[in-house]
């Protein structure tokens, strides 16, 4: 499964959020990519051009068997950069096949379950519970526009939609199905959170000082259960930091991606 390609270099996976693709990671790519090699491939049925199929699920194995052979890039293993429900699959790849993934650097993960297993997250739990299903329950009603809406003023924040341009709003739309998908992926997750706590590889947690409450919350769960885990605060930069401060975002990479001497040189 995991044929290796030759390489000189450490190899950097990028798993991107719901409803971009692959290329969202291009601005940071382009800078890893003096020092890596950097796959950022589109995420299951994230495709362009893909259409995702009315009432198909998309568990965390399907999507994690997606993204395996990429694990194989390097004799020994990969680094992973994710973003928000990438970020999700990224922890089921270290899950699954820990010896392939070197290093963590997760940008607030989109596992909302771990927030089912903790008592102080009921708020939080509560309000991501009520936006998926309803986002889910719309797309499937083919109302994929009030979805969309939904969906881009809740991690983008109010008026973020009404922003965009017909023809971003047209590719959010046709993402949609899918979106429902990962949601139900999500909240039907029932890892136990002792597992979280065998990944001993080290991890950073980036999280925006203006991103929703539960993904806020789930980087604290994770990072009191992950023993290398350490968390970064970004003042002023939401959920779509990755995407709308990339500049922030490299800024505040972790030393196994960015050395502070080839920072300065940079």
């Amino acid at each position: 499964m995991f044929a290796s390609i030759p390489s000189h270099r450490d190899t950097v996976l990028c798993i991107h959020g719901s409803a971009v693709a692959g290329r969202s990671w291009n601005p940071i790519a382009a800078v890893l990519g003096d020092r890596f090699d950097v796959a950022a491939p589109d995420r299951l049925g994230c495709e362009r051009g893909v259409a995702w199929p009315a009432g198909l699920a998309a568990p965390f194995e399907s999507e994690a068997q997606h993204l395996a052979a990429q694990l194989g890039r390097a004799p020994g293993g990969v680094h992973v950069l994710a973003h928000s429900y990438g970020a999700a699959i990224a922890l089921e790849l270290a899950l699954r096949w820990p010896q392939r993934v070197r290093s963590l650097t997760l940008f607030e993960p989109a596992r909302f379950a771990v927030l089912f297993h903790d008592a102080a997250s009921t708020p939080q739990c509560e309000e991501i519970l009520h936006v998926g299903r309803t986002v889910a329950q719309r797309a499937r009603a083919g109302r994929e526009d009030e979805a969309a809406a939904l969906f881009v003023d809740y991690w983008s924040g109010a008026g973020a939609w009404r922003a965009l341009d017909e023809r971003q709003r047209a590719g959010v739309r046709a993402c949609m199905r899918k979106v429902a998908a990962e949601f139900d992926a999500a909240f039907a997750d029932r890892t136990p959170l002792r597992r979280f706590a065998a990944l001993d590889m080290p991890v950073r947690l980036l999280r925006g000082s203006d991103s929703p409450a539960p993904v806020r919350r789930i980087v604290d769960v994770l990072a009191g259960l992950m023993p290398g885990a350490e968390v970064v605060d970004l003042a002023g930069i939401g959920h779509m930091g990755p995407v709308t401060h990339p500049g922030a975002v490299l800024d505040n990479l972790p030393h196994w991606l960015v050395p502070a001497d080839w920072r300065l040189a940079a």
